[in-house]
């Protein structure tokens, strides 16, 4: 239980952030909106993912086949590494924060804060969890590629554009997520049984079936009215 604080009139662009993989190679970048929308007014963070600090982004092979939960991860970060800006005591700040997707998807998530695609659901908890945490309530836009060129510089590794003392340089295993690995855990090992089990479901329904165990048609019927 928590005690309800007045929400802020003002709804304020607090970060953009974006995420990028090829191949096995995976990118999470944001950058502060704060101080103004120039790359050198704010911090920002361009971070690596690879299969020993993010195992999850290759579960389902290529990690681009999880590009929204990767985004949403960067979301994630950007509220980790910035909340201390951006926590006010004397009221619940309501956060616009714009990221770079191809479809409006995270979006439509984090209205009702619910997924069932895993891992994309692990993350969602996870970030209600911080926000929690931070006494943030957020609200998720969305910005052509285009205008979001901040943050796909930092992705691509393009830092010219950034004030290099305002870089928070961290690695994704050393930030502190409180349920995000166990979870992973848990839900990879749930989606590997439901992956056996319906691949041995699959596999008999393509069996042959004996047409003499079949029951004539009716034989099953009731043949009186009680």
């Amino acid at each position: 239980m928590s005690k309800p604080k007045r929400v802020r009139d003002h709804v304020r662009e607090a970060f953009r952030v974006d995420a990028k993989a090829e191949g096995d190679h995976i990118m999470i970048g944001g950058w502060e909106v704060l101080e103004g929308k120039e790359g050198k007014k704010g911090r920002w963070f361009a971070i690596e993912l690879n299969r020993k600090n993010a195992p999850w982004a290759y579960l389902k092979g290529e990690p681009f086949r999880n590009i929204a939960s990767l985004e949403l991860c960067a979301v994630l970060t950007a509220v980790m590494l910035f909340g201390d800006r951006l926590v006010d005591t004397s009221c619940k700040n309501r956060l616009l924060l714009t990221a770079s997707t191809d479809n409006l998807g995270n979006t439509y998530v984090l209205q009702h804060f619910m997924s069932c695609k895993y891992p994309l659901s692990i993350v969602v908890m996870k970030l209600s969890v911080q926000l929690q945490k931070l006494g943030l309530e957020l609200e998720l836009g969305w910005i052509p590629r285009g205008q979001n060129e901040e943050a796909d510089a930092l992705t691509n590794k393009e830092f010219g554009g950034f004030d290099m003392k305002k870089r928070i340089e961290k690695n994704f295993g050393d930030l502190k997520f409180e349920i995000l690995d166990e979870l992973m855990l848990k839900a990879g090992e749930l989606d590997a049984e439901i992956k056996l089990a319906k691949s041995s479901k699959e596999a008999k329904s393509d069996r042959p079936v004996d047409k003499s165990l079949k029951r004539k048609r009716g034989e099953t019927k009731w043949k009186d009215p009680w």
